[in-house]
């Protein structure tokens, strides 16, 4: 009976739907909206030390974010 058991959840470990696929491509997101959001804040930051103006900095971070939000909402789509 364990054997079997054994075997069914080797089958259906990483199927699309099962809760180990789910856990597992919920991790890689958070990893990679964790990026976005540190090349977003990194881009203001280098932004604001080359041109010395944090207004207009914030203002090309939006343009940046508006981008970045529909690179996610691409990849989000697949």
């Amino acid at each position: 009976m364990k054997k079997l058991i054994q075997m069914h959840e080797a089958r259906h470990e990483l199927k699309h739907g099962s809760a180990e696929f789910i856990r597992t491509m919920s991790g890689w997101f958070i990893i990679a909206l964790w990026l976005a959001a540190t090349w977003f804040f990194a881009s203001i930051l280098g932004d604001w030390w080359a041109f010395g103006d944090i207004g207009a900095a914030i203002e090309r971070s939006l343009l940046r974010l508006e981008l970045l939000l529909h690179i996610l909402a691409a990849l989000a789509d697949d």
